[in-house]
């Protein structure tokens, strides 16, 4: 009877052992899980923080050369329409002389007949 009780003592401690195992068991396993999938929000928002990084970068890049291509712009249209004054002063210049020689042959026209 001793033997039966012992046996019976050893059947409810494994099955208690078992059960406290696989319960804390199974509460690691959770654990593990929870840790692994906090890992992955942190590598994912990090990931996601290089990107912004980068977005901002790239942004500030982009902008600083259209800023730039918008300045020489600005210049080749201010050069040109400094050559365009410069060619309308010559044009008038010239219109001045043509009037004036005009003139002279007018006069010279009047004076032969």
């Amino acid at each position: 009877m001793k033997e039966f009780f012992i046996a019976i003592a050893g059947i409810i401690t494994t099955s208690a052992t078992g059960h406290y195992a696989y319960k804390a068991g199974k509460r690691k396993s959770l654990a593990e899980a929870k840790g692994l999938e906090i890992d992955n929000d942190i590598k994912r928002s990090n990931h996601h923080i290089k990107l912004l990084d980068d977005l901002t970068e790239r942004y500030e890049k982009r902008y600083k050369e259209f800023e730039e291509m918008t300045n020489r712009k600005v210049e080749l249209l201010e050069e040109e329409i400094r050559l365009k004054d410069r060619k309308i002063k010559l044009q008038q210049q010239e219109i001045t002389e043509l009037k004036r020689e005009n003139k002279l042959l007018r006069n010279a026209a009047n004076r032969t007949t």
